[in-house]
C-alpha cells in the first residue's frame, strides 16, 4: 500500500523559516514590504520543502458558486448583536448576488478546512477573532479571499473591516473626564476577554486615554446584575462613577434601572448601543450613547470582499470605522 507523503502547507514553511505565517503570505504575494533577509529565508524554506501555493482554491475561486461563508462566534446574552451582523451581511450579500452559508466559530480550524474542501464558497468572512486565531492559518492556506470582522494583533492575508476599538477606548475616557467622573467601571469581565481583539484593543485606548489623566479604571468581573452595587461602593461622598461595557450593555442597563441607579447623579452609564434606547425605556433617554455601527460594518465587509472577489490585482486593506455619539 503506498502511503501519500503530506504536502506541505505556508504553516510548515513559516516554522522553518522561523516567520509568521503571514509573513510567508506577505512574501509570496508581495503586499507588504519585507527585508531581504527574511525574503531570503522564506524563499529557502519554499524550496527546501517544496511549497506550492494552493491551486485548487484558486481554481474553484474563478468558478462562481455565488456563496459567501460566514463564521460566527457562539451566541451569548447579546445574541441579538449577532443577529444584526447576520441580517445585515446576508442582505448586502444578496444585493450583489451572493447567498450566505453560516459556519459556527466553535468548529474552529476544522470547520474552515471543512467548508474548503466542499468547495462550495468563493470566498469567507470571519467574524469576532481572537488576537491570535487559529482559524487564520487554513484560510491563508485555502487560497481564498477573506475578510474579517476583527482585526488580529498580526494582520492576516486578508482585509480587516472592523470597529475603531481603540478610539472608543479614548472616546470612553473623554467623556468620563468631560462629566467630572473619578473612576471609571468597565463591566463585563474585559481583564477576563484580553484574548478578544475588540477587547484587547479597547483597553489599550482606555490606558492610553487616561494614563495622564486624574481617573481611576477599575476592570470589575462580577455580575452584570450587581454592575450598580459595584459602582456605588466605589463611589466616595462628592464623587462620581461612569459605567461602561463592550458587551453585556442590555443587562447593566436594566440593572441600572431596577435599581435606580440611572437617576442618581453619582452614577453615569455610557451605553453602546445601535438601538434607540428610548425606546427601549423612556428612563434610558438622557443616558450617553455610542453608535457602534454594526450595520454600516457589516455591509462593508461584504462590500470589501467583492472587491477581493472582482477587481483584478485587489490587495488586501485595514478598515477601521470610527464610533461615534448618538446625539440626542
Amino acid at each position: 500500500m503506498t502511503v501519500r507523503k503530506k504536502s506541505p502547507t505556508s504553516q510548515d514553511v513559516a516554522r522553518l523559516a522561523g516567520v509568521s505565517q503571514s509573513t510567508v503570505s506577505y512574501v509570496l504575494t508581495g503586499s507588504r514590504p519585507i527585508s531581504e533577509s527574511t525574503r531570503t529565508r522564506v524563499e529557502d524554506a519554499i524550496d527546501k520543502l517544496g511549497y506550492h501555493p494552493n491551486s485548487g482554491a484558486r481554481t474553484l475561486r474563478s468558478q462562481r458558486s455565488g456563496v459567501i461563508g460566514l463564521m460566527v462566534p457562539e451566541a451569548d446574552a447579546d445574541d441579538g448583536v449577532l443577529m444584526v451582523f447576520i441580517g445585515a451581511i446576508a442582505r448586502e450579500a444578496q444585493r450583489f448576488g451572493y447567498d450566505i452559508l453560516l459556519v459556527t466559530a466553535q468548529e474552529g480550524a476544522r470547520g474552515i478546512h471543512r467548508v474548503v474542501r466542499t468547495g462550495v464558497c468563493e470566498a469567507l468572512i470571519l467574524m469576532e477573532l481572537g488576537r491570535h486565531d487559529e482559524r487564520v492559518a487554513p484560510v491563508i492556506d485555502s487560497g481564498l479571499p477573506f475578510v474579517t470582522i476583527g482585526k488580529p494583533d498580526e494582520f492576516p492575508q486578508g482585509s480587516v473591516v472592523d470597529l475603531d476599538f481603540e478610539m472608543l477606548g479614548q472616546m470612553v475616557v473623554e467623556r468620563a473626564l468631560e462629566e467630572q467622573c473619578d473612576h471609571l467601571l468597565l463591566f463585563g469581565a474585559p481583564d477576563r476577554k484580553r484574548h478578544r481583539n475588540d477587547v484587547s484593543r479597547f483597553l489599550a485606548g482606555v490606558e492610553d486615554g487616561a494614563d495622564e489623566a486624574e481617573l481611576d479604571v477599575v476592570l470589575d468581573g462580577g455580575p452584570l446584575a450587581d454592575v450598580p452595587d459595584q459602582a456605588l461602593r466605589l463611589t466616595l461622598p462628592s464623587q462620581r462613577t461612569a459605567l461602561f461595557g463592550i458587551t453585556g450593555v442590555r443587562q447593566a442597563l436594566f440593572a441600572m434601572a431596577a435599581t435606580g441607579a440611572l437617576v442618581d447623579e453619582s452614577r453615569l452609564l455610557i451605553a453602546l448601543s445601535g438601538e434607540d434606547l428610548v425606546d427601549v425605556s423612556p428612563l434610558l433617554a438622557s443616558v450617553p450613547q455610542i453608535d457602534p455601527r454594526r450595520v454600516e460594518i457589516s455591509e462593508l465587509a461584504v462590500q470589501e470582499l467583492v472587491r477581493l472577489l472582482r477587481v483584478d490585482g485587489a490587495g488586501p486593506r485595514i478598515t477601521l470605522v470610527e464610533p461615534r455619539w448618538v446625539e440626542g
